[in-house]
């Protein structure tokens, strides 16, 4: 039998890829639950392995075929004379950033390519111009990288860092708006806001913070992390004033790739991380400053076609997809009394990801068991909170109801067969 060349098989699982898109793109987004033999062909185009049951796309997902042969190319192109090539493709970086700003629904002058979300937030968070005594108000629940940056500015400038302690889960976005309106202050500059919270997948009310920080002067900067190509969030449905996001997570982009959105009129007065000024030919108004890091990756060009795999699906494909995933766990572990969710699902108040603890178990114990024996990787949030305890779930497209199926049955052998306190 003839072995299949590597470019033959890309361009067979290409054109199956192609037809299984076609077909879902011709129905309706309500029914998109369903069409598995389309979404496992969707699922068959990832690069991940099958060997461990990945549940943690919110960490970092696996690249589509096409897009990982991208960056292969690119790798090659850059060793091929990289003096020249990793210092001059700059320009061909426009493009990725016109179809970012087109997706985000901004000006291209508003948007920056970075390497993650941890650098376009924490850009925003030690670059806003503060004085000793100002506020920044956020939650304990955000994410410890946010949090740290600004323990460093409250520890060298002298600002106030209030962290605002919000329900778990919350069931009302009145309960989660109360909770930033109650930490205002007259010295309150900056609200830091998780669209959704990475810890449990909690959907805040974003435009009503913006609208009410706005109306006191208080500029918002907004962790979109978990939602930016999850689902659908653009610069008008979150009327903040600085986003940040990864694109190595719901935009299937590649590793070590993010997003910063800066109002145009408050570029000049951000900091950006490495200085970037005449020698780099970067005037204090370029959202290119905060681009300028030295020598970086040609692999970034590889968003080119990331945009074009999640363009081809569609955002509300997407959601719609991940949603369905999540509940099939979710509602199978919400019938089964022994354990219980930190995630709200009233309508809005969450996606994609959820977080649920087996009760009187410790964390660290079921995160080791589902790994070690059951090869299954989620997340352990008692990694990040000591409030409370639990195992975040979240399915890529690359899973498949089968793999989602096998998750429900190792969480109920862990609680059948793991000692627990009452």
């Amino acid at each position: 039998m003839k072995l299949r060349t590597r470019r033959e098989f890309l361009a067979e699982s290409s054109g199956a890829l192609l037809l299984a898109t076609a077909r879902l793109q011709a129905q309706p987004v309500s029914s998109l639950t369903g069409g598995e033999p389309d979404w496992d062909e969707i699922a068959r185009s990832f690069s991940i392995s099958r060997d461990c049951l990945s549940l943690n796309s919110a960490g970092a997902s696996s690249l589509p075929r096409p897009v990982l042969a991208s960056i292969e190319a690119l790798i090659r192109e850059a060793e091929e004379l990289p003096s020249w090539n990793l210092f001059r493709y700059g320009p061909r970086l426009e493009p990725v950033r016109q179809d970012l700003a087109r997706m985000f629904g901004c000006d291209a002058e508003e948007v920056a390519v970075v390497r993650n979300a941890t650098e376009a937030l924490q850009t925003v968070l030690l670059g806003v111009p503060l004085e000793k005594g100002d506020e920044v108000l956020t939650t304990t629940l955000d994410y410890y990288a946010m949090l740290d940056a600004l323990e460093q500015r409250r520890q060298r400038e002298g600002i106030v860092v209030k962290k605002a302690r919000v329900p778990v889960p919350a069931h009302t976005e009145d309960d989660l708006l109360a909770a930033f309106e109650s930490g205002i202050t007259d010295r309150t500059k900056l609200i830091l806001v998780s669209h959704p919270v990475n810890l449990t997948g909690q959907h805040f009310p974003v435009a009503r913070i913006c609208d009410m920080a706005h109306a006191r002067g208080i500029e918002v900067v907004v962790d979109a992390a978990q939602s930016f190509g999850q689902f659908e969030v653009t610069a008008g449905s979150l009327k903040c004033d600085y986003m940040g996001t990864s694109l190595h997570k719901w935009l299937l982009g590649p590793k070590g790739t993010g997003l910063l959105y800066v109002r145009r009129s408050k570029i000049e007065k951000v900091w950006p991380l490495v200085a970037a000024g005449a020698g780099a030919g970067r005037n204090p108004d370029d959202i290119r400053k905060y681009e300028t890091i030295g020598t970086g990756p040609m692999t970034v060009l590889g968003l080119a076609e990331a945009l074009k795999f999640h363009s081809m699906l569609g955002v509300g494909r997407i959601a719609a997809r991940l949603k369905y995933l999540t509940r099939l766990w979710v509602d199978a572990l919400q019938a089964d009394g022994r354990f219980e969710f930190h995630t709200s699902f009233a309508p809005g108040m969450s996606n994609g990801l959820a977080t649920v603890h087996l009760k009187g178990a410790d964390s660290f114990k079921v995160f080791d068991r589902l790994f070690r024996q059951e090869k299954i990787l989620a997340f352990n949030v008692a990694r990040r909170t000591k409030e409370f305890q639990g195992i975040r779930a979240s399915a890529g497209l690359f899973n498949t109801p089968e793999e989602i199926e096998r998750f429900v049955t190792a969480m109920r052998r862990i609680a059948d067969e793991m000692p627990r306190h009452a």
